[in-house]
């Protein structure tokens, strides 16, 4: 069994076509089918069936193409580790990270990693997204490492640090000038909220539930900044964290008094650990582990 068998009976398992397979590897329909006679000979199973001139995976090709699926992937991911560690290879560090980060956590870290020796050759690509997408494409291999709120058994998730959550009315509202506020205190007031795909929302939902109360609800927005605009135009209230646009004299920002305490939620720094880290990867990930993970 070689190498190249595998590689081809991956893309016929992927096509189910043999014409079409033939032309994306660039060899000739004769010589692939050859080869999967060849690799199923050696197994001592049909991998592949043909029923009214329409290929199928057998049920033995099925598993096996499960394990071949794995294999090469494993065997691409060491390929492009070793690329990684070769002298002149720029290496690249897939970060997520979501919006309320953004002017804090993300500028330190970069700041703080390049002041260390050997790390001009690594580079970051930042994805912006929401928290749960960080999760899933931590999950799916197009991020490496990321910051999120969610967890999930397949990843290690570390807390960084606990982030205040606050609301945010407009100067001119009557709680404005309070020290601080608890639910019941703008419970009626008109709610401007993030979607039900946000992590905010999702912990503000279980907040008034938990306090037996029901948000009013006036419109939903998609991101912090959003919110901030419409409370600054005097359209309702908004529970968020910190964020640059809260510096405006149009915006109070109060703490929130929750019956558990201070209304907060914990940011948590995640990676696979089904996966082997580039190299990059694994020096970015020591330095937050050594520089913002709380002993």
């Amino acid at each position: 069994m070689t190498l190249l068998q595998l590689q081809y009976f991956q893309a016929l398992a992927r096509t189910l076509h043999y014409t079409r397979t033939a032309e994306q590897l660039r060899i000739s329909q004769p010589s692939l089918s050859a080869a999967i006679r060849e690799l199923e000979r050696e197994l001592g199973v049909k991998l592949f069936q043909k029923e009214n001139r329409k290929v199928s995976l057998t049920l033995n090709g099925q598993r096996f193409f499960s394990y071949v699926d794995q294999a090469m992937y494993l065997l691409q991911e060491g390929v492009d580790l070793m690329q990684e560690s070769a002298d002149s290879a720029q290496q690249v560090v897939r970060l997520g990270y979501f919006q309320s980060i953004a002017a804090t956590i993300i500028p330190e870290l970069v700041k703080g990693f390049y002041k260390q020796e050997e790390t001009t050759r690594i580079l970051f690509h930042f994805t912006e997204v929401s928290s749960y997408d960080v999760l899933s494409r931590i999950r799916s291999g197009a991020l490496d490492l990321g910051f999120s709120f969610h967890q999930a058994d397949w990843a290690q998730s570390i807390p960084v640090e606990r982030q205040t959550l606050y609301l945010a009315v407009p100067s001119s509202h009557f709680l404005a000038e309070r020290d601080s506020v608890s639910f019941s205190d703008f419970a009626s007031e008109p709610l401007i909220a993030l979607g039900r795909n946000s992590s905010l929302r999702v912990n503000l939902d279980e907040a008034f539930s938990r306090n037996g109360m029901i948000p009013k609800n006036i419109f939903e927005v998609r991101e912090c900044n959003a919110a901030l605009q419409y409370v600054s135009l005097g359209f309702g209230v908004s529970v968020l964290p910190k964020v640059p646009a809260m510096n405006s004299d149009k915006i109070s920002m109060l703490p929130i008094v929750d019956p558990e305490g201070d209304f907060v939620r914990t940011i948590y720094f995640t990676y696979c650990k089904e996966r082997v880290l580039p190299l990059a990867a694994q020096k970015v990930k020591d330095y937050i582990l050594h520089h913002f993970i709380q002993p």
